[in-house]
């Protein structure tokens, strides 16, 4: 039976939401009509309910691919908290009996949540075959592109996977790509004919702050600067494990703020105690790589510093995303001096020799176990088929890609007119007029003052939370529209 508009209002009525966020209807519409979609919607826009309702109101089994395992963590409990029972994740934390039990259960369930390379196992390929597939949705699309070649080459398999298990229709959602990455997310996903739905990644509620300095010495005075002028959670992005480290615990002996550090070093246990500390506001200020924030929905960040320089305007966008979800003015900034735009500039040309993927190829047993990124990443690409020639020639382009991530990200940084409008461009996204006292550049204490007097509408999180329609209003942070 055909599901009509008036069934998905009533759907997104019952789940005690009055209307749709822009692009949410477009979106939803298209999916439960069985079309292919393809959508970008900023941070905060309300992505997952693109696919938790059309979840809702289609038969059979939703598969959702998510790239981190807090990420499945989290849209489960979501999804529990709005009632729904019928929803497991298949990933490496079950024990094999549970994952047996779950994968032979799956016809019972309305969703699933795997990670890409789980679903490279033929025997949950077999499965799936045997169900009806509704939808199949490639959450944070993104990473198809930026880490598809780089370091997890299970996501450049996602098509194959697709076209196994024939899903009634295909959703992949971003909120961040421009157009060369939505061309390769529709050709990795093998959906030529697919809609699209492209939103504005600007946010007028972010000041974008860019501030060079001249050594680390003065870089971190700054951020103290800033930590002291900007009150509420921070974000401190850092560039290695070892920083992040070592600003945490500077940042409490010249604070006195609570902080920590968060990084993919740490254990399971001990990142997700970090996550729920500071999502609970028992950490003030979290030093992160970027390891750190995909999905994560705590809606009053209200500072993010960057202590390096982000590989692409994608990478920057991502983590100055998780800033303000709640609509109030919230401050970004990057802070970082000459010899960071070199050390990146390294990052984005480096890429394995050929004499290299030869060698792995030619005994890979030799290579398993090695302490190597670079090494574990062509292995990754042997294990799942690739031939030695193909590798070369994806971390080639990819090599091509970052050179000109990096370079739009430098673009960025030099700008002496509006960092917004560069940033604008490069998603593609209407422009808009600077404004002086709240768009980009130097984080003054106009900017601060201008923060701080700015009402917002957005909703007051601490109000008593009373029936089941509110619950989930603060689940996806919003006041009468569907949030994310």
């Amino acid at each position: 039976m055909a599901i009509e508009q008036a069934d998905i209002e009533t759907a997104l009525h019952n789940l005690g939401f009055d209307d749709f966020r822009p692009g949410q209807r477009e979106i939803i519409s298209a999916v439960v009509a069985g079309h292919n979609m393809l959508g970008v919607l900023p941070t905060g826009s309300g992505k997952t309910l693109c696919y938790q309702l059309p979840g809702r109101l289609l038969g059979g089994l939703t598969v959702v691919v998510e790239p981190l395992l807090a990420l499945m963590r989290d849209q489960v409990a979501r999804l529990q908290a709005a009632g729904e029972r019928r929803v497991v994740a298949l990933n490496s934390s079950l024990d094999p009996h549970d994952f047996n039990e779950v994968l032979r259960d799956l016809d019972r369930c309305r969703f699933l949540f795997i990670a890409p390379e789980m679903l490279q196992r033929p025997e949950i390929q077999r499965r799936l075959q045997a169900l009806a597939i509704s939808l199949f949705v490639v959450d944070e699309a993104h990473c198809i592109s930026q880490w598809g070649p780089d370091f997890r080459p299970a996501y450049l398999r996602l098509g194959a996977v697709i076209d196994r298990v024939q899903p009634a229709s295909v959703l992949a959602l971003t909120a961040t790509a421009p157009r060369q990455v939505q061309e390769d997310i529709v050709q990795q996903l093998h959906m030529p004919s697919a809609r699209t739905y492209i939103g504005s990644v600007n946010r007028p509620n972010l000041f974008l702050g860019v501030e060079q300095v001249l050594n680390p010495q003065a870089k971190f005075a700054r951020l103290v600067e800033l930590l002291d002028s900007v009150s509420g959670p921070t974000l401190v992005y850092c560039g290695t494990k070892l920083q992040a480290e070592e600003v945490a615990g500077r940042i409490t002996t010249a604070t006195g703020r609570a902080a920590a550090f968060y990084h993919a070093g740490l254990d399971a246990h001990s990142r997700t105690l970090r996550e729920r500390q500071f999502i609970e506001g028992d950490l003030d200020v979290l030093c992160a790589t970027s390891a750190f924030g995909m999905g994560v929905d705590k809606p009053d960040v209200r500072l993010v510093v960057h202590l390096f320089v982000p590989e692409s305007l994608e990478d920057y966008s991502q983590a100055i995303g998780r800033a303000g979800r709640d609509g109030q003015r919230s401050v970004t900034v990057l802070l970082l001096t000459p010899k960071d735009l070199a050390t990146a500039r390294q990052h984005a040309e480096a890429m394995p020799e050929r004499e290299t993927i030869e060698s792995v190829y030619a005994q890979p047993q030799a290579f398993v176990g090695m302490d190597d990124n670079q090494v574990q990443l062509i292995l990754a690409y042997q294990h799942l088929g690739f031939a030695a020639e193909q590798v070369w020639q994806q971390l080639r382009d990819r090599q091509t890609e970052s050179v000109a991530g990096f370079s739009a990200m430098v673009a960025f940084i030099d700008d002496q007119r509006c960092h917004r409008s560069v940033w604008l461009r490069h998603f593609d996204s209407p422009g808009v007029e600077h404004d002086a006292m709240w768009c980009c550049g130097p984080v003054t204490a106009q900017v601060v003052a201008a923060m701080d007097s700015h009402g917002s509408p957005a909703m007051n999180t601490s109000r008593q939370i009373t029936n089941w329609r509110a619950v989930f209003r603060h689940i996806f942070n919003v006041d009468g529209q569907v949030g994310e």
